[in-house]
């Protein structure tokens, strides 16, 4: 019995400091579908990134992709799903993901496609143990109407929420990025 219970008590603690699993909270489909409310159609862009546009977006956000810092392998691509009305684009969504403090954070991000500013955000996967507010509306909202001449710097314009930095700090950067690559990919909005 001592035993069973000793085994017990180590699965328990093994468990507690096992890697988080990402929480699959919207599909792709369902994010752009809420990214781009109201459109008639949705048109998939797969857009090509040259070297300089790459080097343009990566000096806009500090040198990388992403909020760790992290030199990974360059895209050749960035994929927007553009959401049609009377055949015009009225709006742009883009699938992020950003490292959290225990996995992967994924979010949609909605763009109005003529001004480039930010219209709506969701999160799509959490692995995070402390940082689910950050999937909140309540919390997303604040990134609403920012545009690519905002900093998007956490305890500045972004409002950080207790306990869960590294989940904020995602955020924050995957908002930023959005707004970035879609002024540097489509600059005649």
């Amino acid at each position: 019995m001592r035993k069973l219970v000793i085994a017990a008590a180590v699965l328990t603690l093994a468990g507690a400091f096992s890697p988080a699993r990402a929480e699959r909270l919207l599909t792709d489909e369902k994010a752009i579908a809420e990214m781009l409310p109201g459109a008639e159609s949705v048109e998939k862009v797969a857009r090509p990134v040259s070297a300089e546009e790459l080097a343009a977006i990566k000096a806009q956000l500090g040198g990388f992709l992403s909020v760790d810092a992290k030199a990974a392998a360059d895209p050749k691509e960035f994929i927007f799903h553009f959401g049609l009305k009377g055949g015009k684009r009225a709006g742009a969504a883009l699938l992020d993901s950003q490292p959290g403090k225990w996995g992967v954070v994924g979010f949609a991000v909605g763009l109005d496609a003529a001004n480039g500013k930010i219209v709506n955000m969701a999160v799509t996967t959490l692995s995070e143990k402390r940082g689910r507010p950050v999937a909140l509306k309540s919390f997303l909202k604040q990134f609403f109407g920012k545009g690519k001449t905002d900093k998007f710097e956490t305890g500045k314009d972004v409002n950080a929420i207790a306990g869960a930095t590294v989940s904020t700090k995602a955020a924050a950067f995957a908002a930023r990025k959005a707004v970035v690559v879609y002024s540097v990919l489509f600059p005649k909005h």
